[in-house]
């Protein structure tokens, strides 16, 4: 069986508003991808490929 191991760290206070922008951001392009996605499986029965969702991100 194969083992996944977590590592815990602590990040300083003075770089939390950088890591919450970020992870916005990734949130973000997260959710706007999905959409297509999901809608996808729904309409057609098929998961899109990083080739399909290329033109949704290539701006």
């Amino acid at each position: 069986m194969k083992q996944t191991k977590t590592l815990q760290v602590r990040v300083r206070d003075k770089h939390a508003p950088l890591l919450r922008q970020m992870a916005r951001g990734v949130n973000f392009v997260w959710n706007y991808l999905n959409e297509p996605s999901q809608r996808s499986i729904r309409e057609r029965g098929v998961f899109l490929s990083a080739y399909d969702m290329h033109p949704y991100i290539s701006s």
